[in-house]
């Protein structure tokens, strides 16, 4: 089986990844995926959330204040990651 790119893999993925999403939570998803498949695979990393926060939102209190509280941040970090790797089924 011939490995995919990260973009494929982002491309496959967002329908799923974003369908539960409100335009907030998208707009920061994307924005996290952009430096996915920019940078690789460190970028989902939870050490590096602090970062990206602050990259996108100038602030944590900001990012906090836009899409609603740090554990909603944290639990929509966390669970989209799932869907990147998750293999289809034939």
């Amino acid at each position: 089986m011939k490995p995919i790119t990260r973009e494929e893999r982002v491309q496959i993925a967002k329908p799923i990844i974003f369908a539960k999403l409100d335009s907030k939570q998208k707009d920061f998803l994307d924005f996290v995926l952009s430096k996915y498949i920019e940078t690789g695979v460190e970028e989902l990393d939870q050490d590096k959330l602090p970062c990206l926060l602050e990259l996108r939102y100038q602030s944590i209190t900001d990012a906090a204040e836009e899409l609603g509280g740090v554990e909603r941040i944290k639990e929509t970090f966390i669970d989209f990651q799932e869907y990147l790797y998750v293999k289809k089924a034939a």
